[in-house]
């Protein structure tokens, strides 16, 4: 009897040695696996500097079109998809200046000078039509986050009229006139050469970033960069 309880004490034992290695090697693959899935979608990644020439302007119901120039740089990822297509995301830093000057009458004027930082965050799915294994065509659109972290406008002017005045004055229009946060979806297309990507689009700014009570106020541009493939 004793010795039919030890045999079966130690088959007991057996069996749960070999069924606790099977799950320990069932959850090692699982693991393994995971990470080569990580490690296969960092592998397909395409990271790029990205440098441009920016062209952005606000415009509304109640005031003139401002337009900016300015310059924008950052880094890019696009991710392979399936049949040609691909998704790009990034932040871009972005900094802009204009120089608007408004004749009033009597010969006097008014001068808005003005700088603008902000960062976007595009979002784009791109259709990819290759031309050879060096030569690329794509088009692209999508959402892009535009979120503001500075803009300061100086104002001179010598319309001093005491009804119609205009003050100089040293104004941070986001602690005044306008929301810091802007949605667009934008358009725009392009051609890659080996490492170098060459494009140009166009964003639409759909929210209101005017603050004020009365009037609305929006924001549009277009664009132009040079992306390399690092």
């Amino acid at each position: 009897m004793k010795r039919s309880l030890s045999i079966s004490l130690i088959i007991l034992i057996l069996s749960s040695g070999f069924a606790l290695n099977a799950q320990i090697k069932k959850a090692a693959q699982k693991k393994k696996t995971e990470v080569s899935l990580d490690s296969l979608i960092f592998k397909k990644l395409t990271n790029r500097l990205e440098v441009g020439y920016n062209n952005p302007s606000q415009y509304g119901s109640t005031v003139s079109t401002t337009y900016f120039n300015g310059l924008k740089v950052g880094l890019t990822t696009e991710l392979p998809l399936k049949n040609n297509f691909s998704l790009l995301a990034g932040v871009l830093y972005n900094l802009v200046y204009s120089d608007k000057m408004q004749i009033k009458p009597g010969s006097t004027f008014t001068n808005y000078v003005t700088y603008g930082q902000f960062i976007n965050v595009p979002v784009h799915l791109i259709y990819n039509l290759p031309a050879s294994k060096s030569l690329n065509f794509f088009g692209f659109a999508g959402p892009t986050v535009n979120y503001g972290l500075t803009q300061v406008q100086s104002t001179v002017s010598t319309y001093n009229n005491a009804t119609l005045g205009i003050p100089s004055a040293y104004t941070n229009l986001y602690k005044s006139n306008l929301s810091q946060l802007d949605l667009q979806i934008g358009v725009g297309g392009g051609v890659q050469w080996n490492k170098y990507q060459l494009k140009g689009g166009y964003d639409w700014g759909l929210l209101n970033v005017n603050k004020l009570t009365t009037g609305n106020l929006y924001q549009k541009g277009w664009y132009i960069s040079l992306s390399i493939t690092l």
